[in-house]
């Protein structure tokens, strides 16, 4: 059976667990430090391999955000889990690339702009 991907990812766990980060303020500004240090870990123009990261987030939103006491003893939390459903079927890569590209453009618009840019 092919796999499908669904509204621009690879598959439906991907986007949804993308959209949970997105949605959830202190969640993406976590995951976007993330990818800030590994960018910082590189030097300019050296090519990165997302992987790394992917495993980074993983860890994250397995380790720390979807523990059984959080799922537990929040509804949303648990809505998180459920709406996601596959953690083993989320591309944590694709996710990462996605996130180092977000970065990288608000660099370069900050670096335009002359100030931060969040």
């Amino acid at each position: 059976m092919e796999e499908q991907g669904f509204q621009g990812w690879s598959n439906r766990e991907t986007w949804c667990a993308n959209l949970w980060i997105e949605n959830e303020q202190g969640l993406s500004e976590i995951v976007a430090d993330y990818a800030r240090q590994e960018l910082e870990g590189h030097d300019e123009g050296e090519e990165i391999n997302p992987y790394h990261l992917g495993e980074v987030i993983r860890d994250f939103i397995e380790n720390q955000v979807l523990t059984y006491s959080e799922v537990k003893g929040s509804e949303q939390v648990f809505t998180m889990l459920t709406d996601i459903g596959s953690l083993y079927r989320v591309n944590w890569g694709e996710m990462a690339k996605y996130y180092l590209d977000v970065v990288r453009e608000n660099t370069a618009l900050a670096d335009l702009m002359g100030g931060e840019v969040v």
